[in-house]
């Protein structure tokens, strides 16, 4: 009988503690919901967009511009340029929730803030289609002094969205891909100069190339846009260039796949052009790295 009741008391004190506990939660949830709503109360916005379908900036003297074409980022200028969407993108967000630090009481002359000659303007237009345009002057402390067109207001805004803006179109660039290649997974290469192919498929070639793909990085870009006309200013016209085609294994898939670039003439520096086969983009590579990959010690079947 004893034993029974404790049992029921038992049961009781840890239904008690269960409804403490789903109580408590339940507070500090609720605690936490209103401190967001609080903090997201206090926030000074200069822009509040959902999304932006077009955004721009200078500083007086160079312009780059981006526009939201069928849910991709294109560079106005020239919209066949491949744009890195998390960066264009993580740019515009930006812009489309800029907050202030600050708004500034009884503000001077804009001029005292730099605002009558901004060192940057941004210029956006929202999914609803308004545009809007962003002043921002001189730098106070780890700020910047900012307005928008359209009201007298004076702010300050965190540095971040200045030092974001990149003059500097390589930067958002999406660079070509390049695969992950090495001895393991090489299965074949074929280099073709001046009308004649070399097939390699032995080991000991496989792992000579496989040194000069597998340390193939494309950045230094040296053209944003090849054209037909301009190939030849890199010696990649189809009668000058190295084709060099890499078979392998994709890491990921287990497909055989196939990676073709074309290697042109040097640079002052030594450097030598390189483009990816379905590319408008020309890069510079080390002379080394591009004879690592169409050289091996030892000659092999010539087709």
């Amino acid at each position: 009988m004893k034993q029974k009741r404790m049992m029921l008391m038992l049961g009781g004190v840890l239904v008690v503690l269960i409804g403490c506990y789903v109580g408590l939660k339940a507070w500090n949830d609720h605690q936490q919901e209103q401190a967001e709503a609080d903090e997201e109360a206090a926030k000074i916005r200069l822009v509040d967009a959902e999304g932006l379908t077009a955004v721009s900036y200078t500083d007086g003297e160079s312009t780059l511009g981006f526009t939201l074409e069928e849910d991709t980022w294109r560079y106005t200028e020239d919209q066949e340029i491949p744009m890195n969407q998390d960066v264009v993108g993580g740019f515009a967000d930006t812009v489309a929730s800029l907050n202030a630090t600050r708004e500034l009481e009884n503000p001077d002359d804009i001029s005292d803030y730099g605002l009558d000659s901004p060192s940057y303007t941004i210029n956006y237009t929202t999914e609803d289609g308004e545009d809007g345009t962003i002043y921002i002057g001189n730098m106070t402390g780890e700020d910047y002094y900012a307005m928008v067109e359209g009201s007298d207001k004076v702010y300050t805004i965190p540095d971040d969205l200045p030092y974001s803006m990149d003059f500097d179109l390589s930067g958002y660039i999406q660079t070509d891909t390049v695969p992950s290649i090495s001895s393991g997974n090489l299965k074949k290469v074929e280099v073709t100069e001046n009308g004649t192919t070399t097939t390699y498929e032995d080991e000991d070639a496989l792992g000579e190339l496989a040194g000069g793909f597998g340390t193939l990085t494309l950045t230094s870009l040296a053209d944003y846009h090849v054209t037909d006309e301009t190939l030849a200013d890199y010696g990649l016209d189809e009668a000058s260039r190295v084709t060099a085609t890499a078979e392998y294994e994709d890491v990921d898939t287990e497909e055989d796949k196939t990676f073709t670039v074309y290697l042109g003439s040097t640079d002052e520096d030594g450097n030598r052009y390189i483009m990816v086969d379905g590319s408008i983009l020309v890069y510079t590579i080390s002379s080394d790295v591009a004879d690592n990959m169409i050289k091996v010690e030892e000659t092999a079947e010539e087709e």
